[in-house]
């Protein structure tokens, strides 16, 4: 086969992109990069190559490290001086001084839902710092910048969590995390722990960052608007899910729940408590939550409030971790009031309910995290913590289990992960626009590629002409795939060909063979479509219900052989 690949005029296997660019491995001069959109900044999750769930994310501030710019507005302090030697061994870091009482930093914000904000600092005359920020409510945070880092936190007000890290050279992180709608933001140098009245004092600040979540993320220098950061609306999603490289495309879905993270908000806990970010989530970072029951007994449960998502058909998900408890059980109140133990320690879902669940799945995120699912119609879920994988859990004040990343979507099957802090969220449809090729296929070509097809749909892949008409349609239904001629409405492929795998369409003029891991699958009497193909699109707009893996694609100018058609899908 080493021939026939050399003989490719394109080879796109997903390993890179930027710009919105899927970049084609032949040819390497951007001639086949594909073009990618989806069109939502923070709502789409990839496994990335660490096997963590990335996000996107925006740092909300503006003139993040430019203090005497608006809107950032000095209250009772000098304006700040830059060029000093900064946490990264920059000089972009400031200094500011105060000049009456409560001299401080502020700007106006908008927000809503849960945020964190961060920024680092650093002791000059003054080794306290007060981080405020105002709304309907107050929330503040004091920290002392030189005291050991586990007594560094005074006195706090309204916060969800807050915390201080060494970032070398006598700077610190600070981050304060908060819920709820909030119009101003405030830095005010103390003069102690819940002192801010004094008139001197001074500190160093580099830095500052808002952004949706429970924890901070990694900085984004901003200007005079929002920037954004990781997965982005125009990122191809190469995932890396279970270990294989693949691009990972999917239909539009909504979260319907509005906080999938934090749950002290929109949750009922039913003689439970939680201790939000207390473990290390399957991101990689320190936003996990704990639960535990409060009390023994039956039913010790989380819950959405005041109602379930419920109309038409739910899938739900949740995931979890073993601690000291490590059995989570689900049950649909609507049902029988049983229904499935997810066994945190095995892996394994065991389904005990008859009737109220059409799917159930249990899928290892690795480090003891597992993605617990299930499907159900007109549902009202209860999350319960249990012994054993029944009902009923005994309560020491302190064993519990650990959840992050709830969701529910309306439909029969789950999608990738999508975050809410706030209000629901939806992930648009993937779309990799027209391509054209790199040189026209005529009617004499070998079309390759690898997938996974997991729900049927309308197309993965579409083959058009010059004026940009259908030709060949690939998509799956019923559990195998279909290739379709447009010119004549035939199909191509027997119905018993595997819906997920290798497949190669080989034409030479208006013969045409269909190869499916291994096997010739071309239905008697196919013919070829004699139109000439120049270009080509993946998972379309009007995709539906598909969600495809997409781990390779090969086009070749000529059509291959019986024998190298069957090497190459050969599993």
């Amino acid at each position: 086969m080493s021939t026939a690949l050399e003989a490719a005029s394109l080879i796109m296997i997903p390993t890179s992109y930027s710009d919105g660019l899927l970049a084609s491995a032949k040819p390497n001069d951007g001639a086949g990069d594909f073009t990618f959109s989806r069109g939502s900044n923070t709502s789409a999750t990839r496994v990335n190559a660490d096997g963590n769930i990335e996000k996107g994310y925006e740092n909300l501030l503006l003139q993040s490290n430019s203090f005497t710019t608006t809107p950032w507005v000095q209250v009772s302090i000098l304006p700040p001086t830059s060029g000093q030697t900064g946490y990264d061994g920059s000089t972009d870091a400031w200094y500011f001084e105060k000049t009456g009482a409560f001299g401080r930093l502020q700007q106006s914000i908008s927000t809503s839902g849960v945020q964190t904000y961060s920024v680092y600092l650093k002791a000059k005359d003054s080794s306290w710092v007060n981080i405020e920020i105002h709304g309907a409510s107050t929330s503040r945070q004091y920290f002392d910048l030189t005291a050991p880092i586990e007594t560094a936190k005074g006195s706090s007000n309204n916060i969800v969590s807050s915390s201080i890290e060494d970032a070398g050279n006598g700077w610190r992180k600070c981050s304060i995390t908060y819920e709820g709608s909030k119009t101003f933001l405030f830095i005010f140098i103390a003069e102690g722990n819940g002192q801010v009245s004094g008139t001197t004092g001074s500190l160093y600040i580099q830095d500052a960052m808002l952004n949706q979540e429970l924890v901070a993320y990694p900085y984004v220098e901003t200007t005079t608007a929002p920037v954004a950061a990781g997965i982005l609306e125009d990122t191809p999603r190469i995932d890396f899910s279970g270990g294989d490289q693949s691009l990972l495309l999917e239909p539009s879905r909504t979260s319907l729940i509005k906080y999938s993270e934090y749950f002290g908000v929109g949750w009922i806990q039913d003689n439970l408590s939680i201790i939000t970010n207390d473990a290390t989530s399957p991101e990689g970072l320190q936003n996990a939550t704990k639960v535990y029951p409060t009390s023994s007994g039956n039913y010790r449960n989380i819950r959405l409030s005041p109602s379930q998502p419920s109309s038409e058909q739910i899938t739900i998900s949740i995931f979890a971790k073993a601690a000291e408890l490590d059995h989570l059980v689900l049950i649909d109140y609507d049902g029988s009031g049983v229904g499935i133990d997810f066994n945190l320690s095995t892996g394994v879902a065991t389904d005990s309910a008859t009737t109220d669940f059409d799917f159930v799945d249990m899928v290892d995120y690795g480090n003891g995290w597992y993605r617990c699912i299930a499907t159900a119609t007109n549902p009202y879920f209860y999350w319960i913590l249990s012994d054993n994988g029944g009902l009923s859990v005994t309560a020491n004040g302190t064993d519990g289990l650990y959840i992050y990343g709830a969701q529910a979507e309306q439909g029969s099957y789950p999608t990738s992960y999508i975050p809410t802090y706030g209000v629901s969220q939806t992930r648009l449809v993937e779309t990799i626009d027209r391509l054209i090729l790199p040189e026209s296929l005529g009617t004499e070509f070998t079309i390759f590629f690898d997938t996974e097809l997991f729900q049927s749909g309308n197309g993965l892949l579409i083959l058009e002409d010059v004026n940009n008409a259908e030709v060949y349609k690939f998509y799956s239904y019923s559990n195998h795939y279909d290739i379709l001629n447009l010119q004549n409405g035939q199909y191509l492929v027997k119905t018993d060909a595997a819906p997920n795998g290798k497949i190669a369409l080989s034409q030479s003029g208006s013969t045409i063979k269909i190869y499916v891991n291994g096997q010739e699958k071309t239905k008697a009497g196919a013919v070829g479509n004699t139109t000439e193909i120049t270009k080509f699109r993946i998972n379309q707009t009007s995709v539906g219900s598909n969600i495809c893996l997409l781990n390779q694609m090969i086009i070749f100018p000529t059509a291959l052989s019986d024998d190298e058609c069957i090497t190459l899908t050969t599993i």
